[in-house]
Parts: structure tokens; sequence; C-alpha cells
């Protein structure tokens, strides 16, 4: 163990500890050592972590093909089972990805695919590898209510009743949709933005223009430029404080196997005002994955070394907590107004004073009437919590 490991990951279980570098692509430790580190471990904490962090696919290829005859027989057979299940809904998804981005194009509807099967065969060369629960589709915002009428032709319903555009602020103050499909159970996300923090980002048509087809699909299904990938993935981990490990893996795959251009990355992440959220992604991964920086990507964490390392402290916090979200996290709202650039945190606060959708849901009012939420958002505001608190009180 190298001492910025041990340093991060202090008041880790030894059980998370053990998972982390038997995931590492190329682990410093022999087996001996791994071996020594599993002695008392808590195996069904363990499995717990494993599927927590959703990584069990990972670890049954890296148990199958490594030297771990320390693993008990029945964490292997568990494993191997989620890896088999994961790879037919990872196939049914696929399907579904192919389908859904074919009626959007058919509609004139150019598209985007986020993650989801081909993010899998992108980062890992085979779906089974990574875990996926819906589809992310990125579209140009003129064409919401388009794809809105597509899926229910699909056969999707919306998981927000048509509640987005109640108010003219859904625009900024929303980033994406989401819709059910009650037959095949499946989720499609569609966005009309990349990030929901009102932040600088590039628009849809230089996206598009920048992207590239997936190689996995039969069908044209369009994904992010890697570098514009790059960005994304690291701020969408960010933003959920890394509590699953998988998507810090999937940031070790890019590092590892893909060639990007880091004056690209750095331009992007300047421009965008997520700099810190850039560095504090390359001290995660090479502190807890042992990721391989070059001398490109260590210029780029010295840019902003400091912050983001104290972001990097505040984000192993989420790791082991095993929670469904961190807004459970008492720290959370503080590390993600953190997250924040300077611009990002002011319109943080212009954001409070324009009426959102929850305020049209909890207190409906004709459209012609609209100008009032925002006399009555103070209002409407405490209202909700005090709900809240006195719901929480009752639980």
């Amino acid at each position: 163990m190298n001492l910025e490991f041990e340093d991060y990951t202090t008041g880790f279980p030894q059980e998370l500890k053990l998972m982390l570098f038997m995931i590492q692509s190329d682990p410093t430790t022999q087996p001996s050592a791994l071996e020594a580190m599993a002695e008392n471990i808590d195996w069904n904490l363990f499995m717990r972590l494993v599927y927590h962090h959703r990584l069990y696919s990972v670890l049954y290829l890296k148990i199958k093909h490594g030297n771990m005859s320390f693993v008990p027989a029945n964490v292997v057979e568990s494993f191997r089972q989620e890896y088999t299940a994961n790879t037919f809904r990872m196939l049914h998804l696929t399907a579904e990805m192919e389908h859904v981005c074919s009626a959007l194009a058919g509609q004139g509807i150019r598209n985007i695919t986020l993650k989801g099967p081909a993010l899998a065969h992108d980062l890992y060369g085979e779906i089974s590898m990574r875990t996926s629960k819906d589809l992310d589709i990125l579209i140009p915002l003129e064409n919401v209510a388009a794809a809105e009428e597509v899926l229910e032709t699909l056969g999707y319903v919306t998981k927000e009743g048509r509640r987005i555009t109640a108010v003219q602020s859904w625009k900024w103050r929303e980033h994406h949709v989401c819709y059910m499909h009650p037959v095949k159970r499946t989720q499609v996300e569609v966005h009309w933005r990349l990030n929901p923090d009102s932040g600088k980002e590039s628009d849809f048509e230089v996206l598009w223009k920048r992207s590239r087809l997936s190689p996995y699909t039969q069908t044209p299904v369009r994904m992010l430029e890697r570098e514009d990938l790059w960005v994304y993935l690291v701020t969408h981990g960010a933003r959920h404080g890394w509590f699953r490990l998988r998507w810090l893996l999937d940031i070790d795959q890019m590092i590892r196997t893909m060639p990007m251009d880091t004056n690209l990355l750095t331009k992007r992440l300047k421009a965008e005002g997520r700099m810190a959220i850039g560095t504090q992604a390359l001290r995660l991964v090479s502190a807890l994955l042992n990721t391989p920086l070059n001398s490109s990507y260590h210029t780029l964490l010295s840019l902003n070394s400091k912050t983001g390392d104290r972001l990097a402290r505040h984000g192993v916090l989420f790791m082991h907590e095993m929670v469904e979200s961190p807004a459970h996290v008492k720290s959370y709202q503080s590390y993600l107004f953190a997250l924040r650039s300077r611009r990002q945190k002011m319109f943080f606060f212009i954001e409070r004073l324009y009426p959102s959708t929850w305020d049209v849901e909890q207190f409906p009012l004709p459209r012609y009437l609209h100008f009032l939420y925002f006399p009555l958002r103070p209002f409407l505001w405490f209202w909700r919590r005090m709900k809240r608190n006195t719901m929480a009180e009752r639980g």
C-alpha cells in the first residue's frame, strides 16, 4: 500500500480497501499480500460493498483470471450469477437503445447517447463489464416536446407527469426528464443539458459536430467525443460524490486505454469552470486505483492542486456510506456548493429566486397568474421545508 492510498482511505473498512486493491488494473501488490489483506474479512460486508458500488462484473473477471483463490467459493458464485444476469440486462438495454435512438432519428431528432451499453463497450470492450439502469440521451432543447411524443408512441410514460413544462424557468432550472416503459421496465432520460448546475457548457450543435459513431451497435448511435466524454463523466461522478466507485473506475479506464488530448481537457474544464472537479478526479484515481498519470495529466493536476485535493478528501466521505444517494449525508449540500465555480455560485443564488416545478405542484395556479410564484416563492419554500421536517419527525 502506498502512503497516499492510506492517507485517503483513513476510516475505510478493510473490506473496502481489499476491494479497491482487487479492482486495480495493474495492482502493485503480490497475490500473497492480497491474501494477507483478506484475513479476517467479513465476506458478507465485502459482497454488500461490491454490489453497492456495482463492481461485481469487474471483480468476478478479476477473480476468475487472477490468482485469488482466497475468495470463498460462494462469493465467487454470487458474482458469477450477477455477472451473467447483467450481461442479459445490457443486451436488453442495447436493443432498446438502438430502438429509441432510431425512432428519434426517424423523426429528425438528432441524439447523442451519453452512457449505457455504448459507453460500456467503449470503455471496457464488452458490455458485461459495466452496469446501467437506464439510457441517457442528449437532444437539442427545441426538440424536447417532439421527443416526448416519440417516446409516448413507443409506450413510455413520463415520471414527472409533464410538470417540467409548467413554468418558463424549466429550460435552465432542469436538465433532463425521465420516462419509464411499464412493460419493458426500461428507463430513458432525455437531456437537453449535460449538467443541472446552470454552468457554462458546450451547446448541442458543438457537441454534435465533435461526436462519433459507436462501433458497437448495428444501427447508428452517436457518442460524445472522448474529451467531451471525459469532462462529462468527471462532472457526473463529482456531482454524485463518487458514492459508487464504478464511476471512478470509468475515469481510470479512460486514462489507461484512451489516448486523449489533455490540452483540450484543460481548455474545456477551464471554459466550464470545472478545473477543480477535474483535479479532484485525478487525485482520486491516482490514490485509490493506482492509475498511472503521465506528465500531461500531472500538468493538468497541478493547475488546481490544493482545491482538487480538498474536494477529493471530501469526496471519499461518501464512498463507504452505502446510501442510494449522498443527499442523505449531512455534508453533501456543502460539498455540492464547494464544487461550483464562482460564476456557478452566483447563479445558484439567482436560481433560488425563480419559481420551480415543485412550487407549481405544491400550489397550482392558472398560467396567467404564474407571475405570483415570484413573491410567493419564500413562503412556498418555508412551507415545503416545514412539511419535510414534520415528516422526518414522524418517521
